[in-house]
């Protein structure tokens, strides 16, 4: 006869074992369990905005880096662990979402992938997420991985040259762009037959700031000018004569959408663009400024637009030259081929504007400029933003304080965020009252 104790025992046994047969079978293989990897942070009321905070997990942690806030409301935290797990963690307006534990994509290194940064993102809110990610050799291709937020698998993954990520107004396309050349994927699929691979011409140079304009097409900004791409061509225009005042080249800037867009060549200028790409007259920011402020208004420095089509502009701060800033030339085209810029519009400043004296911009400098402006096409004033100020009506947390310069803002992503990667603060942007 079987002794009781034996009977317990087997019944213990079996019961394991169907406990570890059900959680096995519920979850991928080679992933690490859920609930292990859903409590990497916390998140809480605090002030004006949610404080996240990291809780680190049993498996000792490598790197933890933020990218964000992107547009949509979206922030994307990566996980790298000592063991070379990659995972991220999707926040959607400060709220914590779904922690993914990504799989080495096939064909690609785990050398690469355990190792590898993620730069960018963007995200299609309950859609799919882009991920960007480089290594430390720049010569390196980056991997970008498309994952299906709906399955919670990957859709594909591709090699190529890149730094940046913009997503095409109908969420059907990718841009990836910032050596050389443009990439654009098709979200659906980034089969090799579904790439289109834009070269980026000589006299254009490096893309500081790129506007999708359809699934297929995209305005660049760039250090000699403005250049569209559409229906398979090229339409270019040089930038006008650069600001005595002296700024870094690099701070084009686009903003808006496809059928309201703004350019901005360097800080102080704001350009209308039409439909197809093609400029305004500029707009005059003196006059949408006090006359207190009105030495502002030639630092003012795109920043992008809001969900209210609202430009926000952070302040750049000039060389301030002794002597006359260089024309700005494009770079010279083959022997025998003209250039492919075409010269400034009539209504684009032109002429080469005098040096201006270097002891009222010292002083007005030496202030500080550590305040952000906003402003609706059709009003007739901006609103100012000092940081100094605001702060004292946020409420942030304790050990956070106030930032400097355009704190970098991205008002298309709806909101800020301070701090991190242990502890962040995200602040949405309508918490901010310019005044």
């Amino acid at each position: 006869m079987t002794s009781p104790k034996l009977l317990l025992g087997i019944a213990a046994l079996g019961l394991c074992l169907g406990i570890g047969s059900f959680w096995l079978t519920r979850r991928t293989p080679g992933a690490p369990p859920q609930d292990e990897i859903q409590t990497l942070f916390r998140t809480e009321a605090s002030g004006a905005g949610t404080l996240v905070a990291l809780q680190p997990p049993p498996v000792p942690l490598r790197t933890v880096r933020w990218v964000g806030p992107l547009p949509g409301g979206a922030a994307v935290a990566q996980v790298l662990t000592q063991t070379g797990q990659q995972r991220v963690v999707l926040f959607q307006n400060g709220q914590l979402g779904p922690t993914l534990s990504l799989p080495c994509p096939p064909g690609v290194s785990a050398s690469f992938f355990q190792f590898a940064d993620l730069v960018d993102a963007i995200v299609a809110p309950g859609e799919a997420m882009t991920l960007l990610y480089r290594s430390a050799n720049a010569a390196e291709p980056a991997l970008i991985l498309a994952w299906d937020l709906r399955s919670d698998q990957m859709k594909w993954a591709h090699r190529a040259k890149g730094a940046h990520l913009a997503l095409s107004p109908d969420r059907r396309s990718v841009f990836l762009y910032g050596e050389g050349s443009v990439s654009i994927l098709d979200l659906a699929s980034a089969a090799r037959t579904s790439i289109l691979q834009v070269e980026i011409p000589q006299e254009v140079g490096e893309i500081s700031s790129l506007l999708p304009t359809g699934p297929r097409s995209f305005l660049a900004a760039h250090g000699a000018g403005l250049s569209a791409w559409h229906q398979g061509s090229w339409a270019h225009t040089k930038a006008p004569m650069p600001s005595p005042l002296g700024f870094s080249r690099g701070l084009g800037a686009l903003a808006g959408s496809a059928k309201t867009a703004w350019w901005q060549p360097e800080p102080g200028l704001l350009i209308p663009l039409d439909p197809k790409g093609l400029p305004g007259e500029s707009r005059n920011l003196k006059v949408l400024l006090p006359e207190a402020a009105a030495l502002d208004a030639d630092l003012l420095r795109l920043l992008g637009a809001d969900a209210s089509g609202a430009l926000w502009f952070g302040l750049a701060r000039p060389t301030l030259p002794s002597a006359p800033a260089p024309v700005q030339e494009a770079a010279q085209a083959p022997a025998g081929e003209p250039s492919p810029l075409a010269e400034p519009s009539p209504s684009l400043p032109g002429a080469q504007a005098p040096v201006p004296s270097r002891d009222p911009w010292e002083a007005h400098l030496k202030q500080g400029l550590d305040r952000v402006y906003r402003w609706k096409p059709g009003e007739e004033t901006m609103a100012v933003l000092t940081w100094a100020e605001a702060w004292k009506n946020l409420a942030p947390p304790a050990g956070f304080v106030p930032p400097t310069g355009d704190a970098g803002l991205r008002p298309e992503a709806g909101a800020l965020t301070f701090g991190a990667p242990e502890r962040l603060w995200w602040l949405p942007l309508p918490a901010l009252q310019p005044r």
